[in-house]
C-alpha cells in the first residue's frame, strides 16, 4: 500500500488528473512556514498538490533541496497528511548555453535526485536563435541542452520543459507568445531524441510575481491568453503532453474555470504564498526585512532604472531576497504568529483548490 505522507511520482498524479478539467496546484514554498497550511487546506479538500521550489529560490531563501525535502514530508507526517502529492523541482534555469550554466543546473539537479524530488522542470527557454531560419533552428539550443539535462533525471518521474522565453518581443513592442507550431516542433524534436516530458510551459502571456498600481497597490491581471493557450493545449495532447501554467498569482479566483478549459492542467502559485506570510509575521521582523529590502543591491538597481517607483513597490517586489537572511528569525517567531500564517494560508488553499476544481482529485490518483 502506498504511504501518501511520502511524496510520489508527479508523472503519477498528472497521468489521472492531466484531461480531468483540474488545475493540480503546484506551490512555491519560499519559506515553511507556508507548508503547514497548504497541506491542511489539501487534505481537508482531499486535493492532490505538488510542492516545489525553483533555481532561484533555491539562492535566495536559502533552502537545500534536502531541507526543502525534509521540511515538507515532516510536516505531512505530522499531519498524517496521506494526501497525493510530488516534490517538484521547478525551474532548473539554463539562461546560457555555455559549460558552466549547463554545469551548475546538472549540480542542481542530481542535489535534488539525491534528496528525493519526484518531478523536475528543465527551463532552457532562454537559449534562443534568433538567426535561425525555422522554429527548430530557433529553438536548437533549448532542445539540445534540455536532451542533455535529461539524462540526469531519473525514469518514471514528472518532466516539465518550457518553450517561448517571457520577454520576447514582436516588432510593434507586443509580446510574442509562444505559438502552436512552435510548442509542437520543440515538443517532437524532443520525443525524437528519447526525452518524453508530461508538461510543457509555454509563454502565453503570464507575468510573474505581483502587479501593482501607481500607488504601489497589488492589482489583479488576465495577462494569460486564453485562445492561444487552449490551441497549443490542443496540439500536443496527442503527444501525451499537457500545459503547465506559470505566473498564476493575481489572477482572479474566478476566472480560473478559463485556464481549465483551455487545458491547463498544473497550476505554479508561488508569490501569493509570500505575500501571505510577509503580511502575518511580526511588524518588528517585517519592517527590519524592508530596510534591508530597500538598501540591497536589487531593490537599488530597480529605483535607479524606474526613479518614480514607489517604497512599498520597491519592498513587495525584491523583499523575496531577504528571506535568507532573516530566514532563523522567521522560523523562530512565537507559535501563535506561525498560527496565524498557517490560517490565513490555509484560507487561501481552500480558494485555490476550489477555484482549480480539484477538491477530490486526491481520491481520483489513489484509486
Amino acid at each position: 500500500m502506498t504511504d501518501y505522507n511520502l511524496p510520489i511520482s508527479g508523472k503519477k498524479i498528472f497521468n489521472v488528473l492531466a484531461d480531468q478539467k483540474v488545475i493540480v496546484m503546484a506551490a512555491n514554498i519560499r519559506t515553511q512556514l507556508s507548508t503547514r497550511g497548504i497541506m491542511e487546506a489539501a487534505k481537508e479538500l482531499d486535493a492532490a498538490v505538488l510542492f516545489e521550489i525553483a533555481k532561484s529560490e533555491v539562492g535566495y531563501t536559502g533552502q537545500t533541496p534536502q531541507e526543502f525535502m525534509d521540511g515538507i514530508t515532516s510536516i505531512a507526517a505530522e499531519l498524517d497528511f496521506n494526501t497525493p502529492y510530488a516534490i517538484h523541482g521547478d525551474h532548473i534555469t539554463i539562461k546560457e548555453n555555455t559549460p558552466e550554466a549547463i554545469a551548475s543546473a546538472r549540480e542542481l539537479i542530481e542535489a535534488e535526485v539525491a534528496a528525493g524530488f519526484t518531478s523536475y522542470a528543465i527551463d532552457a527557454s532562454h537559449n534562443f536563435n534568433f538567426e535561425g531560419e525555422n522554429e527548430r533552428e530557433q529553438l536548437s539550443d533549448n532542445i539540445d541542452i534540455t536532451v542533455e539535462l535529461a539524462e540526469y533525471i531519473p525514469k518514471g518521474v514528472c518532466l516539465e520543459v518550457e518553450v517561448g522565453e517571457v520577454g520576447r518581443k514582436n516588432d510593434d513592442g507586443s509580446k510574442k507568445l509562444t505559438t502552436v507550431e512552435e510548442a509542437t516542433t520543440y515538443i517532437e524534436a524532443l520525443k525524437e531524441q528519447g526525452v518524453n516530458p508530461d508538461l510543457l510551459a509555454i509563454n502565453n502571456g503570464t507575468v510573474h510575481g505581483n502587479i501593482f498600481d501607481k500607488e504601489g497597490n497589488i492589482v489583479e491581471q488576465v495577462g494569460i491568453d486564453i485562445e492561444t493557450t487552449k490551441a497549443i493545449a490542443d496540439a500536443i495532447r496527442p503527444l501525451g503532453v499537457h500545459i503547465a501554467q506559470h505566473g498564476i498569482t493575481g489572477t482572479p479566483l474566478r476566472l480560473m474555470h478559463l485556464l481549465i478549459d483551455a487545458g491547463i492542467a498544473k497550476g505554479n502559485v508561488g508569490t501569493n504564498w509570500q505575500n501571505i506570510a510577509v503580511a502575518n509575521l511580526p511588524t518588528n521582523i517585517v519592517s527590519k526585512m524592508g530596510e534591508w529590502t530597500l538598501a540591497c543591491d536589487k531593490a537599488v538597481k530597480m529605483k535607479e532604472k524606474k526613479p518614480e517607483m514607489s517604497q512599498k513597490e520597491l519592498i513587495a517586489k525584491n523583499i523575496k531576497h531577504s528571506l535568507k537572511g532573516f530566514k532563523d528569525e522567521i522560523m523562530s517567531i512565537s507559535n501563535e504568529d506561525k498560527q496565524k500564517v498557517t490560517d490565513a494560508t490555509r484560507q487561501s488553499a481552500l480558494d485555490f483548490f476550489k477555484a482549480f476544481n480539484a477538491e477530490g482529485s486526491g481520491a481520483k490518483v489513489r484509486e
